[in-house]
C-alpha cells in the first residue's frame, strides 16, 4: 500500500533527487575533463616512447648486424713471427715478451718493472707456466738499460721502483 504524501513532501524529495543528480553529473563531468586530459597527456607520451623503442631497436639490430661482421682479420700464433719466438710455457723469453710491450709504449712514457710484470702477465698468460715476478723483471730492465733500449729517468730505491724511458731524456 503507497503511503500518502502531502506536495510539499513530494516536491522536497524531488528536489533533493536533482540537487544530488547534478552534483554527482557536474563532479562526473569535471572528472571526465581530468581523465581526458590524462589521457591525451599519456597517449601523446605512450607514441613518443614506442617511436624511440622502434628507433632503438632498429638502431641497436643495425649495431648487431655490423659488429657480427668479420672485417678485422684475426691474428693468429703461427703468423706474428714475435709471437713465436717467446718460447716454451716452461721456459719463456721474458725479454722478447718486455720488448713488443715496449714498442707500444710512447718515448717519453715512464713505466717501472711492476707495470710491466701486470702486463706481461696479462699480455702473455698463455705462454707462461707461472707469472712473471719483479725480480725477473728487474733483470730484464737492467740488461735492456745497458744495451741501450730504454734509459733510466729515476734510480730504485728500497722504498720507490726505478723508473724508465724508451728515448734518453735531454
Amino acid at each position: 500500500m503507497a503511503k500518502i504524501r502531502s506536495v510539499d513532501e513530494i516536491l522536497a524529495r524531488l528536489q533533493e533527487q536533482v540537487d544530488f543528480h547534478g552534483e554527482r553529473e557536474s563532479f562526473h563531468a569535471a572528472q571526465e575533463e581530468l581523465h581526458r586530459e590524462q589521457r591525451s597527456s599519456h597517449a601523446a607520451a605512450l607514441e613518443e616512447a614506442r617511436r624511440r623503442l622502434e628507433s632503438f631497436q632498429a638502431a641497436a639490430a643495425e649495431a648487431v648486424e655490423l659488429a657480427d661482421r668479420d672485417v678485422v682479420p684475426k691474428k693468429r700464433q703461427g703468423e706474428d713471427p714475435e709471437i713465436q719466438n717467446l718460447g716454451s710455457a716452461a721456459r719463456p723469453k721474458v725479454g722478447r715478451m718486455v720488448t713488443l710491450l715496449l714498442k707500444e709504449k710512447g718515448p717519453d712514457e715512464r713505466f717501472g718493472g711492476q707495470e710491466l710484470c701486470r702486463e706481461v702477465n696479462q699480455r702473455f698468460r698463455d705462454h707462461l707456466k707461472r707469472a712473471v715476478d719483479s725480480i725477473q723483471m728487474s733483470v730484464v730492465l737492467r740488461r735492456l738499460e745497458r744495451r741501450g733500449i730504454i734509459h733510466q729517468v729515476r734510480p730504485g730505491r728500497p722504498y720507490k721502483e726505478a723508473l724508465y724511458v724508451r728515448e734518453k731524456p735531454a
